[in-house]
């Protein structure tokens, strides 16, 4: 993936006109209406809001855009754009959802251009970067006016990643299991979860391997069942109960038993490109975040990789 930033900032991408300030608390349709009519009647006088509008609320309904810390980023990727936009709406009252409990007080709305994949990712990089104190979203939240806003912004200098790498594609949230657990444990989380692969951690959570679900096959239905075949021709159970009785032993084995270690890794800073092409090389589906310790930090998936590129 090209890089597609040179010491761009956040705020050559809206002003003080693109800054509204309610202090009702009012629906998220009519939230998002006129953020997308504010962009419009500034930058985009050729474009119909309702088209632009139907894909934001398109794309809301995918997925959560709150990301905690009172802040929401609604967003959709707009063909023809040649830049992205931003709106910033503020609402001291905070505004209810049904992702959290805690008001939203500061909803940026992006519209991206379909030609640029990774701009999404790189702005929602600074802006956490920025607003990750709850201090500075209350500071901007209660601020008098539009230009003060933007006094703030520029001043706070935010300033676009030149790339985007594992710590803005990857989930910290996964499910994991230790080498002395029963291969039962990853069996379930494969059947619950519909999981490909469980990675192996020990007690600091340090990265020793995974097993996937070609290894459970080999544990939980061994290659040798076809030699018991010939017995269904009198009676099937004998067959059925060789499988049952090593799919019982399975449930026993140690997950270290069953873990490869030949895994594809990366760090939080690592370039998606190089994360891509990593997986490509090593037909992984997934790509395991570490430290320098080899902490277990996130896991990117082959399916989260093409989402995050292709459809955030």
């Amino acid at each position: 993936m090209a890089d597609e930033t040179k010491a761009i900032y956040l705020s050559s991408f809206f002003s003080e006109a693109d800054i509204v300030f309610d202090k009702t608390v009012p629906s998220q349709f009519n939230l998002l209406h006129d953020l997308v009519t504010l962009v419009v009647k500034n930058h985009l006088p050729d474009v119909r809001a309702e088209t632009i509008l139907d894909e934001v609320l398109h794309r809301e309904r995918r997925g959560p855009t709150v990301i905690g810390n009172g802040i929401a980023l609604p967003h959709a990727r707009i063909a023809g754009l040649d830049k992205p936009y931003i709106a910033l709406g503020i609402y001291p009252a905070g505004v209810l959802s049904t992702e959290t409990t805690e008001p939203v007080k500061l909803v940026f709305l992006l519209l991206i251009p379909e030609s640029q994949p990774a701009r999404y990712l790189q702005i929602l990089r600074a802006l956490s970067t920025l607003l990750r104190d709850a201090d500075t979203v209350d500071r901007l939240a209660y601020s008098e006016n539009a230009e003060q806003v933007m006094h703030f912004l520029r001043r706070s200098e935010m300033k676009l990643p030149d790339y985007i790498c594992a710590g803005d594609l990857m989930s910290s949230v996964f499910d994991s299991i230790r080498a002395e657990d029963p291969l039962s444990m990853a069996l379930d989380s494969f059947m619950l979860n519909d999981k490909l692969e469980i990675p192996i951690v020990d007690e600091q959570s340090r990265l020793q391997g995974a097993v996937d679900i070609y290894a459970l096959l080999e544990c939980f239905v061994p290659k040798g069942l076809r030699r018991f075949f010939p017995l269904l021709q009198d009676n099937p159970a004998p067959t059925m109960e060789v499988l049952a009785e090593c799919m019982h032993k399975a449930h026993a084995i140690a997950a270290k038993h069953a873990m490869k270690t030949d895994l594809c890794t990366c760090h939080m800073d690592t370039p998606a490109r190089e994360i891509a092409a990593d997986m490509a090389e090593n037909n992984a589906t997934k790509c395991y975040v570490i430290d320098k310790e080899k902490h277990l930090l996130g896991v990117i998936t082959l399916a989260q990789f093409f989402r995050r590129i292709l459809k955030d």
